[in-house]
């Protein structure tokens, strides 16, 4: 079984809901290989979105080891949605290098603005991230829970392009901007 196969055939044994996506490349060099729309992971989301299968099986592993544990820990409660901003998303990289594609423009990033608990609670990075408390520390935790899967982790910490959202992506750079 290819690299292909076996990333899919571990969406399939994770019970995670997804079409498979036709890959494709733009003339602008942006594309994604092995494409998958996520319609709900270990965790509801906010909306469908398009992913790498690897990203995807990244992010459910942050939901599962990082984002639940959490959750738990800072809630007593269990986390029922992400709430995102988007994933694929032809672009260059916003703030220092405007004329280097992101991550987004390869189906390898998501920007997650927050969280809702099973009790309704809403953990929101804009409002919740520079507060003191349990929701604030449960953003910190989790973000720097996220630098142990994925390569790029950035945080309002970071800068102004980041004031409402944790980026996360699985590129070839490596920064844990928490």
């Amino acid at each position: 079984m290819d690299a292909a196969a076996a990333c899919l055939n571990t969406l399939n044994q994770r019970h995670i809901l997804y079409d498979k996506v036709q890959d494709w490349t733009t003339p602008e060099g942006c594309g994604i290989a092995n494409a998958v729309r996520i319609k709900q992971s270990s965790i509801a989301w906010n909306r469908p979105s398009l992913v790498t299968c690897a990203m995807e099986n990244t992010i459910w592993d942050y939901e599962t080891q990082v984002v639940q544990p959490a959750a738990q820990r800072h809630f007593g409660h269990k986390v029922r949605k992400l709430w995102h901003a988007g994933t694929y998303n032809c672009r260059g990289e916003r703030g220092g290098r405007p004329e280097r594609l992101s991550q987004h423009s390869f189906g390898k990033a998501i920007d997650i603005t927050g969280f809702e608990l099973d009790d309704g609670t809403v953990v929101s990075v804009a409002h919740d991230w520079r507060d003191k408390g349990e929701k604030s520390e449960f953003l910190h935790e989790v973000a720097k829970g996220a630098c142990g899967l994925f390569s790029v982790v950035m945080t309002p910490n970071r800068n102004a392009e980041h004031h409402d959202h944790l980026h996360l992506d699985i590129g070839p750079y490596k920064l844990c901007g928490y």
